[in-house]
């Protein structure tokens, strides 16, 4: 085998063997993204007192109001007591308000 012939198989070689660790020499540089944490997360604070429930809003002063919205929910009165429709999706509510005298 020439000197050439060597050369060139020595070539391909050591850039087989320095080809992957050069790759992750650039990978080293990457910042490192945090795994899950262990902490527990916050619980939400308590709603106010002063925010009633839909299904309690036509209690005391709105006591005569048979149907009330927050502009998500609809609820009304009936023979078995109060009933409310379901959340829409990505719905904010608003102050509840009687729609039904």
């Amino acid at each position: 085998m020439s000197l050439r012939c060597r050369t060139a198989i020595g070539m391909f070689v050591l850039m087989g063997l320095l080809g992957p660790g050069m790759g992750s020499a650039f990978a080293a540089d990457l910042p490192l993204i945090p795994r899950h944490s262990h902490q527990q997360p916050a619980l939400s604070a308590p709603k106010p007192d002063s925010e009633t429930r839909l299904e309690e809003f036509a209690r005391g002063v709105n006591a005569n109001c048979t149907a009330w919205t927050d502009g998500c929910r609809s609820c009304g009165k009936g023979p078995a007591g109060v009933f409310c429709s379901n959340v829409g999706i990505a719905c904010l509510p608003s102050q509840p308000r009687c729609t039904r005298p």
